[in-house]
């Protein structure tokens, strides 16, 4: 297939090279230009999503999806008719069916395929995706999402705001679990406890998952070269509590731990950064 990347982060970034290795042909673009071996790099969004058969948004936040996707030499503004739009972004719900809805209006598909699972994970092809939208789109989107999940999985939820959600309800899980590392390793420290003790305990605890995935970084104190940033945490958790009225104390307490390391400089440590 023909396809665009729009947005070299990270996860962009691996994700264009999984295409790349998967055999399509990929055209990329991001706001501050860079490379990806075996890439065309346009111009702009425009650009990137004439003459392709999907195009992919890997960027921070709504406002961030809505600008490339609907702005000035935006996607929509270079792409074919029937061109499908792979949102990949984490963003609310209803700004989801809002992009979905112009999107079409402007003649696009749209599917939102939200991912669970960072760098490493695009690498070895085991992300979960989560895809909402129409069955068709989901069907004609699957040899893009097999790229970086071949041996993960993709999962159907159901219409265009399902998927976001349910990202939110698990990156809410990942926050509430950093930031119980983030507590629970000061605690440790308190306590006068030794630090290697600490982090066996609670490898072996609830949050075990994490910690795991996390040790080596713990125990080098290697906080750069991020999976998952802290202010994308941060981000994500503050989102949580803006998308419902229903009261969330943990939410709100793990958002809080999360936006203080930003301010305290570690918005682009991995997430392991909380375990300081």
């Amino acid at each position: 297939m023909r396809v665009a990347v729009c947005g070299l982060g990270r996860m962009g970034t691996a994700g264009a090279e999984a295409l790349v290795a998967a055999g399509h042909e990929v055209t990329v673009w991001n706001r501050t230009p860079r490379t990806v071996a075996g890439t065309v790099q346009a111009a702009s969004a425009a650009e990137a999503a004439r003459d392709v058969d999907a195009v992919v948004l890997f960027v921070f936040d709504g406002p961030a999806a809505e600008a490339v996707l609907l702005g000035p030499n935006g996607i929509a503004a270079g792409a074919a008719p029937g061109t499908l739009v792979i949102n990949a972004t984490t963003l609310a719900p209803e700004q989801s069916r809002e992009l979905a809805a112009a999107a079409h209006a402007a003649g696009l598909r749209y599917l939102e395929a939200p991912v669970l699972g960072s760098v490493p994970a695009v690498r070895a092809g085991t992300l979960i995706v989560l895809t909402a939208g129409e069955p068709a789109d989901v069907a004609a989107a699957e040899p893009v999402l097999l790229a970086w999940s071949h041996a993960g999985e993709r999962r159907h939820v159901g219409p265009v705001g399902a998927a976001t959600a349910l990202k939110l309800v698990a990156n809410l899980g990942l926050g509430v679990a950093a930031a119980g590392l983030h507590d629970a390793v000061r605690l440790g420290a308190a306590l006068g406890l030794a630090r290697a003790d600490v982090l066996d305990v609670l490898t072996a605890s609830a949050i075990g998952g994490l910690v795991g995935r996390k040790r080596e970084r713990l125990d080098q104190a290697a906080y750069a070269d991020a999976d998952f940033t802290v202010a994308a945490l941060a981000k994500d958790l503050v989102l949580v509590g803006d998308v419902t009225g229903t009261p969330l104390p943990v939410a709100r307490a793990a958002a809080e731990v999360a936006t203080s390391a930003v301010r305290a400089g570690d918005a682009t440590a991995d997430i392991s950064a909380l375990g300081r």
